[in-house]
């Protein structure tokens, strides 16, 4: 039972790690406020030939990020009685992706908290609260890194092109409007977000193990 326990004890450092960075990374591009920051920041609304504010557009992107139809992603330009349609096929299919694989990346972080709330409760329940104690700290250690991997991997030019290629591979062309509106220098918005997201859900688990695994005392 003790090996078992241990055993348990090393998956929880690792699957908590991974929990709080790929929920923090998905959630922020499901949220409409990322966008709408990135697009007053950046000013790259008025790179675009449309008359759409960035609150619109910002919208339109989460609710269809966040949707689980088969609808295609578009945007609508108020021309009169009329809307015309802003993005292409090309842009529709790789929205279709990114897509895709923000919706694998949260079902993989749903599995994660499960199976941390799992091994925690039954670690817990079985008076491994010592144990719990020291492996959350390396279990925040992980996460740390991993955190600050995550925005030095984006801030690379060359390894964000390789993500894009290697994930999503759609070539949108020239003047593309997604990519003027999302690529450079959204990454820096997103690493941004997903850091302080990511330093939130730390500091709230870190006060709750804490208060669940702290040696009772004698003296106060």
């Amino acid at each position: 039972m003790h090996k078992f326990n241990y055993f348990c004890s090393v998956v929880l450092v690792f699957t908590l790690s991974l929990m709080i960075v790929i929920l923090s990374s998905n959630l922020v591009l499901r949220v409409s406020a990322i966008y709408t920051f990135h697009f007053n920041d950046s000013q790259v609304m008025n790179q675009i030939p449309y008359s759409v504010n960035g609150s619109q557009m910002a919208g339109d992107i989460t609710a269809y990020l966040s949707s689980f139809n088969g609808k295609k992603f578009q945007v609508y330009e108020d021309n009169g009685i009329y809307k015309d349609p802003i993005f292409q096929d090309q842009e529709q299919q790789a929205m279709r992706k990114v897509k895709n694989i923000l919706n694998i990346e949260l079902a993989a972080g749903l599995l994660c908290l499960a199976l941390s709330l799992a091994i925690y409760i039954y670690l817990w329940k079985s008076g491994f609260k010592k144990a719990l104690l020291n492996r959350y700290r390396v279990s925040a250690a992980i996460t740390l890194l991993l955190l600050i991997g995550q925005g030095v991997f984006w801030s690379v030019k060359s390894l964000r092109l390789w993500a894009y290629g290697f994930f999503i591979g759609v070539d949108l062309g020239e003047n593309s409007t997604l990519e003027i509106i999302l690529g450079d220098p959204f990454y820096k918005t997103y690493i941004l977000f997903a850091s302080i997201l990511g330093a939130a859900l730390l500091s709230v688990l870190t006060y709750v193990n804490y208060h669940l695994t702290k040696p009772a005392r004698i003296f106060y």
